[in-house]
Parts: structure tokens; C-alpha cells; sequence
């Protein structure tokens, strides 16, 4: 049932006519069925486009699952990598305090700082 300029006739009609004052039963049960066509056309016209809106809502909402797991991932390995920086850190410290106890060592058995390496 397409709406049409006859029914849009009608339809205008009707509601003049209930302007000037109430409708009758038959009017009024008219009046509500003209809605409910123009309603329904409506519907019809307004599908695809719902159609296409709700296949997008779902694409963007697979696409945030598929970025928030990726952001989720990343952060596991920026997680990761400043536990290795730190690791890394402590033991280079550790190092650092070995040669100096190494060097404290020589000092003291030799009476000088050893000589650096070429």
C-alpha cells in the first residue's frame, strides 16, 4: 500500500475537517488507518537504510572488539618491556657495583686505580 496523492488528499481532508471540529467514528477510524499506511510506508521506505545502519553497528562494534583486544595486547607488551627495562636497570647496577668492588680490590692490592683498558 503505497502512499499516494489521492490518500494525501484524503488525509488533509480529514484533518481540516477535524479542526473544525470532532470526527465521526467512520472519520476518525479512516484518519487512523491513513496514519497507519503512511506509517507503514514509511517503514518500508526507511528498511533499507535501517538495514544498512545495523550491519554497520555491527561491523564498528567488531572492529572496537578487534581493537580493544589489540590495545590489550599492546599494553601486555609495553607491560612486559618496562619489567625487561627494569630488569635490565638492576642489573646493570649490579655490574657497575661489581667493577667498582673489583676496582676497590685492585686499588687496595696494587696502591693505584687500575689502568682503564685501550
Amino acid at each position: 500500500m503505497r502512499w499516494n496523492e489521492e490518500k494525501s488528499r484524503r488525509f488533509q481532508a480529514l484533518r481540516e475537517a477535524e479542526v473544525q471540529g470532532p470526527l465521526t467514528d467512520a472519520e476518525r477510524a479512516e484518519i487512523n488507518r491513513l496514519i497507519d499506511e503512511l506509517d507503514a510506508d514509511e517503514a518500508d521506505d526507511l528498511r533499507p537504510a535501517m538495514e544498512r545502519a545495523q550491519a554497520r553497528a555491527g561491523d564498528l562494534a567488531a572492529e572496537k572488539a578487534r581493537l580493544e583486544a589489540q590495545a590489550d595486547a599492546l599494553a601486555r607488551i609495553v607491560a612486559e618491556q618496562e619489567g625487561l627495562l627494569t630488569d635490565a636497570t638492576a642489573y646493570l647496577q649490579k655490574l657497575r657495583d661489581k667493577s667498582a668492588a673489583l676496582a676497590e680490590d685492585y686499588r687496595r692490592l696494587m696502591g693505584h686505580d687500575p689502568v682503564p683498558a685501550r
